[in-house]
């Protein structure tokens, strides 16, 4: 059979940005979840029929999908939870996702061809407040991985000796394990672990854990916890590929991912295309988020695209980055990258057919170009409105998608003008509680 296309990276980078559909939709959690589902039939093989879309037979992908992404068998979940938010309401959004599709032979890059499952775990949701406040930026507290239970732990002050993972990815992962792929999904009524449990793959069988952004975090501490936990004892090889994440801990967790995950197996030999390393988390050098949380990453983050000649755009970026080191600064650790490699960046003066300023003349200029590094500039965009295509980093054009596109009852489709607001809410808001906290302890300070 003929390879597809798409190299054994940019499958998987692929594979990751499919997790990442959960994100661009409102719903219920079983909507959402139905919505998925369906989505993932465009593309792989044995995905369980979705009643509501009228599917009666396990799915085969779109010919268009083949060529380019080869043959992959859906084969658990995929699940996803919606969460509540501080008054007990659903969210009404994904708020973390994870599915697992399997190939029965993957040509690596300057490896042999193995057969391979692919853990995708989903980004931040935009529009969840949930990801944003619990995950992304959960960031003052840390765990001790040496005692870390997933189900059950606790922040504590740093010893400057263990490993330490931030409480918010310590969250996130806690989530993931807990996630049970539903009655109608593959391998249902399992959880990740379970699954994995059950399985006798041949020995030479490799797993692949990936992720963007909130993912490009958890994805590298998932594989390191089920590695150091024996679930992965029966694959030959265990890979990661996660991109544009911010940095799950400090120096210590860094070093040991590091020593657990090479950047390649024995006997493998290195490619020369910037995006094509394992276990290397993979970031636009025009991406804010892949700047947090080392602080001299962090300092660079206001004037990233430029220094904004907007007092108050100006204002609010530096009080962004001002509460971002705070935030970090608190946990007693310095934050550091696992092994990792940069790619380059290009400002973008246009997002379609919408002019973006450079420097940001708003913090809509801001939010639009960094939605640009952060989602586009990875997976490219294709010529549209006298605007010509961007090729991106990974994927020089993004996957085919069914169109137009079809929604699960009860499902509606978030517009990127709409995830890009609701940044911009999140920011303010952010900015506005850090500052409020700290008027309220000098208040209580001076009253004492």
């Amino acid at each position: 059979m003929k390879n597809p296309s798409l190299d054994a990276y940019q499958q998987v980078f692929g594979m990751a940005g499919l997790a990442n559909r959960a994100g661009g939709y409102n719903g219920t959690g079983v909507q959402l979840q139905q919505q998925l589902q369906y989505d993932l039939s465009y593309y792989f093989s044995n995905v369980p029929p979705v009643a509501a879309m009228k599917q009666t037979e396990p799915s085969t992908p779109n010919p268009l999908i083949t060529p380019l992404l080869g043959n992959w068998n859906l084969v658990w979940g995929p699940a996803l939870i919606e969460e509540t938010d501080e008054n007990g309401q659903p969210t009404g959004v994904a708020d973390n996702a994870l599915y697992v599709a399997q190939c029965d032979a993957v040509a690596f890059p300057g490896g042999p061809t193995l057969p391979t499952y692919v853990v995708a775990i989903a980004a931040t949701n935009p529009s969840s407040l949930y990801d944003w406040e619990t995950e992304d930026f959960s960031v003052a507290e840390v765990v001790n991985w040496t005692t870390y239970d997933p189900s059950d732990f606790t922040p504590s002050p740093y010893n400057g000796t263990d490993p330490y993972i931030s409480k918010g990815t310590a969250t996130g992962i806690g989530i993931l394990l807990g996630l049970i792929s539903p009655d109608t999904a593959a391998s249902p009524k399992t959880t990740l672990q379970q699954f994995l449990s059950s399985l006798n793959p041949d020995p030479d069988t490799a797993i692949i854990f990936c992720g963007h952004s909130l993912a490009g975090a958890l994805s590298p501490t998932l594989a390191l916890y089920l590695k150091e936990n024996k679930d992965l004892d029966a694959f030959g090889i265990t890979l990661v590929y996660p991109t544009a994440g911010p940095t799950p801990g400090e120096a210590a967790f860094a070093g040991l991912f590091n020593n657990t995950f090479p950047p390649l197996p024995n006997g493998w030999q290195a490619q020369t295309g910037d995006y094509q390393s394992w276990n290397t988390m993979h970031w636009n050098d025009l991406d804010v988020v892949p700047h947090a949380w080392p602080k001299a990453d962090l300092e660079l983050i206001a004037d990233l695209y430029g220094p904004s000649q907007n007092k108050l755009t100006a204002f609010a970026l530096n009080a962004l980055q001002k509460v971002a080191i705070d935030e970090a600064s608190k946990s007693g650790v310095t934050y550091t990258r696992v092994q990792n490699q940069s790619l380059p960046g290009t400002l973008q003066k246009m997002d379609g057919s919408v002019p973006v300023n450079i420097p940001p003349q708003s913090l809509y200029d801001y939010v639009r170009q960094l939605f640009l590094q952060h989602v586009t500039m990875y997976s490219g965009s294709p010529a549209s409105d006298h605007v010509p295509a961007i090729n991106g980093l990974i994927l020089q054009q993004p996957l085919p998608q069914q169109s137009p596109p079809q929604l699960v009852p009860g499902v509606s489709q978030v517009t990127k003008d709409e995830m890009i607001l609701k940044i911009i809410q999140q920011i303010i808001g952010w900015i506005s509680s850090h500052y409020l906290t700290e008027e309220n302890q000098l208040i209580n300070e001076n009253a004492n």
